[in-house]
């Protein structure tokens, strides 16, 4: 038996669908890269579109402006090979919100763990059928075989009970900032709920953290390419001051609101 996320989720039984999504969907429906389409033949062994949360089964108003379209929400899961979570999950949820147009909260999953991602998309002005992801939200991985005190919390922000249910945006949304408030925790040791204007702040200072560690990444590889004594002592205190900038940042993070 597969591992039961409705039981977290807790979505109304009319919006579940438990659906098998084929390979050839991608395939038949998507021109995509030959990147993409490895993925897709190679990464994924099967993908299943759990639920699809829409007005007329949930009974919740739809969002429609010139940026964005909140008219359904899909809940996709893709299961892939075990141990690769860190190396294929992010491809693989790419594939899914790249593609298909609707907002989605996309699980990628193993035998032992899974990562939960939604992301912030709108319309492509130049295709409006078409979206752009201006960013991507993504869990570190959970595991299916125990709880803690981190995960339970978070759980407890999904389930649809306490969601924003005014409209799908604030649905939507609810998800994203239950996703932010467990990467927050993730760092700071504990699962707070906060207001929308400290998440949106707190989404700012995730995504700075991210780009640090990314600069320290490229700097510690200039270093070991680097001969020049002078130029490698320089890197290294480029270094020091992102590793320092991240230590206040998640120090913002631990503050109250």
């Amino acid at each position: 038996m597969g591992f039961k996320y409705n039981n977290i989720l807790n979505i109304p039984e009319r919006n579940i669908l438990d659906k098998k999504l084929t390979k050839a969907f991608f395939l038949k429906n998507f021109i995509l890269s030959a990147a993409e389409k490895n993925v897709l033949n190679n990464s994924i062994q099967q993908m299943n579109w759990l639920a699809s949360i829409k007005p007329i089964t949930a009974n919740i108003l739809a969002v429609n402006n010139d940026d964005y379209k909140y008219e359904e929400i899909q809940i996709m899961v893709c299961t892939i090979a075990d141990n690769t979570l860190d190396v294929f999950a992010e491809k693989c949820m790419q594939l899914f919100q790249k593609y298909i147009p609707y907002q989605m909260l996309v699980i990628i999953e193993d035998v032992n763990g899974f990562k939960i991602s939604a992301c912030d998309k709108r319309i492509n002005k130049v295709e409006p059928s078409k979206r752009t992801i201006e960013r991507y939200f993504v869990t570190d991985t959970l595991s299916k075989l125990y709880k803690n005190d981190l995960s339970d919390a978070f759980y407890k922000a999904l389930d649809f009970g306490n969601l924003d249910k005014t409209n799908l945006e604030l649905l939507y949304k609810s998800y994203i900032q239950a996703v932010v408030q467990f990467q927050a925790a993730s760092i700071t040791g504990s699962f707070q709920k906060r207001t929308n204007a400290r998440n949106q702040e707190d989404m700012k200072h995730l995504e700075a953290i991210e780009q640090l560690e990314r600069d320290i990444i490229s700097l510690t590889s200039q270093i070991k390419k680097e001969t020049q004594l002078n130029k490698k002592v320089h890197l290294n205190i480029l270094i020091k001051k992102n590793r320092d900038r991240i230590d206040e940042l998640k120090q913002m993070l631990t503050a109250k609101s």
